[in-house]
């Protein structure tokens, strides 16, 4: 990720996608943790500026795995964190692990089969990968070449990244009721990129209070609708959890 993108992810951290996504994760692993321990341990790969590690700590202790400087920084002054591994995946931390979070990273590895088999060497028996990517290739655009992302995915081919060792516990999409318009707005700012030229440049998410209040709302929906089972055919991201054998 370049340093205007970066810069720009970190003004960004606390809007309504990356809460709504968060809640999404606290909801699956809610769902498929292991019950009969009481206190987890866990660690987000790609933490970023520590957004999500104060609700993973509410399941126990979080460790956090960060390259940039700049998160790493925010995620030592926000104290949540008990350790902060900087090494790129491929990593050998000396540790394993209950949960490990993935969010919106594996787009960012040229291997990711690879990368997600070093997240699986990484997890106890049990322990669950819960793991985020943007969806469909069609959508790439100089939004992704400015976060240096390699590729998008649909539901399936995501899970085909997957090692033996995992077994996928569930998959599907997220951000599917704001798909279409969602669609809409990429193509047309691509299209005035193509026009405007310039070097690649992440697209802008919605910020006012107004749009924040209404998208946070219709998030929300998605999210209930999903925890009652509500499987979306579509959406602008991938989620998928999977348990180590």
């Amino acid at each position: 990720m370049d340093d205007a993108a970066y810069a720009q992810y970190q003004h960004e951290s606390a809007d309504w996608l990356r809460k709504g996504r968060s809640a999404l994760v606290r909801g699956l692993i809610e769902r498929h943790h292991d019950r009969e321990r009481r206190s987890l341990e866990l660690l987000e790969v790609g933490a970023g500026v520590g957004q999500n590690l104060p609700m993973l700590a509410s399941f126990g202790r979080v460790d956090a795995s960060e390259i940039n400087p700049v998160g790493v920084e925010a995620i030592r002054h926000g104290a949540v964190a008990r350790e902060i591994f900087t090494a790129p995946i491929p990593f050998t931390l000396g540790r394993t692990y209950d949960v490990i979070c993935a969010l919106d990273v594996i787009e960012h590895l040229e291997d990711d089969r690879g990368g997600v088999a070093c997240l699986a060497q990484h997890l106890r028996p049990g322990g669950l990968l819960v793991a985020t990517v943007p969806a469909y290739q069609f959508l790439f655009s100089d939004h992704d070449r400015a976060l240096h992302h390699f590729r998008r995915y649909t539901r399936r081919s995501f899970c085909d990244v997957f090692p033996s060792d995992l077994t996928i516990v569930t998959a599907g999409y997220f951000n599917h009721l704001l798909f279409p318009a969602a669609v809409a707005a990429r193509g047309a700012w691509s299209l005035k990129r193509m026009f405007a030229g310039g070097g690649a440049q992440k697209q802008s998410s919605p910020s006012s209070p107004a749009a924040t209040r209404v998208l946070g709302a219709v998030m929300q929906t998605e999210l209930a609708l999903i925890e009652r089972g509500y499987t979306p055919a579509w959406g602008l991201s991938v989620y998928c959890v999977a348990r180590k054998r």
